[in-house]
C-alpha cells in the first residue's frame, strides 16, 4: 500500500484530502494502539542535548501546531533544544476527541495521545521516543491507567513508534464514505 499518511501530513495534502471530504468522498483505515502505564518505567533522564516538558500552545507555532484543536485540559508535550522547539504531541486525560478521517467523536479512557511531530530536520534522533516517553509518564502522574493512540493504518513510522513504547492494537476502524452512503466497522485486532 502506498504511503498515503505522507500526502496528508501536510498543509497542502491535507487541503486535497478535506476538500475531497466535503464532496463526499473519504476512507480511512486506523489502528487503535492501547498501552497499559502502572508498569512503564519512568525515564527520567535527558536523550540528547534537549529537553522534554510540558509547554504553552504558543510555543508550538514555530512548527504549525493545530493548537486550535486543543480539548480543555489537554497538555502539549515539547521537546526543546536550546529553548526552540523539536516536537510535539498532544495528550488528554478521560476526554471525548473528534477523529476527522473517522467522521466520529470517540471518548477515551485514560490518556488519549495524538498529533505527534517531529521537525522533519530533527527527526531519526529519538524525539519522538522520548516525547512519547514523556505523555505516558505525565498521564500516570495525572491518573491515568492506560492510554491510547490512533494511527492511520499506513503510517508505518507512527506505528513502530507505539509499538517501540509496549502500545499494542487492541482495533480496527475503518470507515468509507461516498456521497450520502457511509459504512463504518470497529474489529478487534
Amino acid at each position: 500500500m502506498p504511503e498515503l499518511w505522507r500526502l496528508t501530513r501536510n498543509r497542502y495534502g491535507r487541503t486535497a484530502y478535506d476538500a475531497l471530504a466535503q464532496l463526499g468522498l473519504t476512507a480511512t483505515v486506523m489502528l487503535e494502539y492501547v498501552a497499559p502505564l502502572e508498569d512503564a518505567p519512568v525515564d527520567t533522564e535527558s536523550t540528547g542535548a534537549y529537553s522534554v516538558e510540558r509547554c504553552e500552545p504558543t510555543q508550538t507555532a514555530v512548527l504549525d501546531a493545530p493548537v486550535e484543536e486543543l480539548r480543555p485540559g489537554e497538555r502539549v508535550i515539547a521537546a526543546l533544544e536550546d529553548g526552540r522547539l523539536r516536537g510535539y504531541c498532544f495528550c488528554s486525560i478521560d476526554a471525548a476527541h473528534e477523529i476527522r478521517p473517522l467522521e466520529r467523536t470517540l471518548a477515551f479512557d485514560g490518556a488519549y495521545i495524538r498529533r505527534v511531530f517531529v521537525d522533519p530536520d530533527h527527526r531519526n534522533q529519538g524525539i519522538a521516543t522520548a516525547i512519547v516517553a514523556e505523555a505516558c509518564r505525565q498521564a500516570r502522574e495525572r491518573g491515568a491507567r492506560c492510554a491510547t493512540a490512533l494511527v492511520a493504518i499506513d503510517n508505518g513510522p507512527s506505528r513502530r513508534l507505539f509499538e517501540r513504547h509496549g502500545f499494542e492494537p487492541r482495533r480496527r476502524r475503518r470507515y468509507v464514505r461516498v456521497g450520502p452512503f457511509s459504512h463504518r466497522s470497529t474489529r478487534a485486532v
